[in-house]
């Protein structure tokens, strides 16, 4: 079971990953881990940019908002509910 929700959250975040590539300039990967003894809630999602001023700029232009709900809205596709996005999802800089 706990291969199949990887693999769940994996093919989620990736179709996510490559919309942002396209749609967000300087966008360059998504990762999770995840204790499957405490999923949901243990899930933690890193949305990574390739610069702080790629980051920054993301975060002024509400993008940062956007890939949140579309993650929310992919994992959800799958059957998985996330209870604390805000908490579950970061961002970061390479």
């Amino acid at each position: 079971m706990d291969k199949k929700r990887d693999k769940d959250i994996v093919a989620a975040l990736t179709e996510v990953c490559e919309a942002a590539k396209l749609e967000s300039e300087g966008f360059a990967w998504i990762s999770h881990r995840v204790n499957f003894q405490r999923f949901p809630e243990s899930l933690q999602i890193s949305c990574a940019y390739s610069s702080a001023s790629h980051l920054n700029l993301a975060k002024q232009n509400g993008e940062q908002q956007g890939l949140v709900k579309q993650i929310v809205d992919g994992l959800a596709n799958k059957g998985i509910a996330l209870a604390k996005p805000q908490r579950q999802i970061e961002f970061i800089s390479e």
